[in-house]
């Protein structure tokens, strides 16, 4: 980890000196002697912390004004002299973040500097929050994801989605047109979140944004949903195997570019029913879940950013026209 880049504005090189032995080792120090020096400074490099003497021949305070405007972020430490009374009050006037009164102490110093460093690493967590919070205020609403749940309980989502299937099947069945089902999976999702400061919203983002691309991706007469814990469910119906592919691989190129998710992939288990291939097969909700969720098992666990599907059977043989001549 880098250390920290400290400014010291103080007109005493004494001081100085005595501040950079304080923080050797512990972070990086420049020092200049006058305000419109520190100012300059700070416009083409800003530091992360800048102590600031406030006296009769350096005016800190009006230093401290002006670098809050310049750039925000930066921690102020002001020093006193041992006399001045009224040191918290004048601080907490120019926004300073901490204060100091002399003579200067290596721990107190110390300490400062660390407090300060502190409220900047909160004041950048805010700010993540905030963009976080503004941008899932601006997108539309969607289904929450279903809670975890033991065997045999259904959501309302679900049974519905299951109902659906379940009469698209029937249909299918009886009018000879092929059905197919997507389970989606972000991959790594979890890994992906441990280096984010704040996971629960961040994962909150990328469901949102990740339910909305699916949904773009999908016909009207489609049904896509949340589906446990990073995935959805897709329903397809009148769509053949090689369809249901060409899908789930728009599906994983488009999840992969996600801007909430820079550093994640997709993929995608594909379970689907032909009765042109196989009239006599028999499918159900469950077992059409179960196939994707292996064909989804097999894709991560060969490295992800990709689409799994079970071997196609095979179609039956034609049989050949009996030929009748006449003459």
């Amino acid at each position: 980890m880098s250390k920290p880049r400290v400014l010291v504005a103080e007109p005493s090189a004494p001081i100085c000196n005595a501040l950079r032995k304080f923080l050797d080792g512990r972070a990086e120090v420049q020092a200049v002697h006058y305000l419109d020096e520190a100012v300059q400074l700070v416009r083409a490099k800003a530091p992360d912390v800048v102590i600031a003497s406030v006296s009769g021949t350096f005016d800190g305070e009006v230093l401290a004004v002006q670098l809050r405007k310049l750039a925000p972020e930066i921690c102020l430490v002001l020093v006193y002299p041992p006399e001045e009374e009224k040191a918290f009050e004048r601080a907490t006037a120019v926004n300073a973040d901490c204060f100091l009164n002399g003579p200067l102490k290596k721990q107190a110093v110390l300490n400062a500097v660390r407090v300060v460093l502190k409220l900047r690493e909160l004041r950048l967590r805010i700010v993540e929050l905030t963009q976080v919070v503004d941008k899932l205020k601006a997108r539309p609403p969607v289904s929450p994801a279903p809670k975890p749940r033991g065997p045999g309980v259904n959501t309302a989502d679900e049974t519905f989605f299951k109902k659906y299937m379940l009469l698209e099947v029937k249909r299918s069945k009886r009018y000879a047109y092929p059905v197919a089902l997507l389970l989606v999976g972000l991959d790594k999702l979890t890994e992906h979140l441990e280096k984010e400061p704040s996971p629960e919203f961040q994962r909150a983002a990328i469901r949102s944004e990740a339910m909305t691309a699916i949904s773009e991706l999908v016909r009207d007469i489609d049904v896509a949903m949340p589906f446990a814990e990073d995935k959805y469910l897709v329903f397809l119906p009148h769509t053949p195997r090689a369809g249901a592919g060409i899908v789930a691989e728009r599906v994983v190129q488009k999840l992969g570019a996600l801007a909430a998710f820079p550093s994640g992939t997709a993929s995608v288990g594909l379970a689907s029913f032909d009765p042109g291939i196989d009239a006599t097969a028999s499918v159900s909700f469950g077992a059409l879940v179960r196939e994707a969720s292996v064909a989804l098992k097999r894709a991560q666990e060969a490295g992800g950013n990709r689409v799994d599907a079970p071997a196609m059977p095979a179609a039956p043989a034609k049989a050949k026209k009996s030929r009748i001549s006449l003459g």
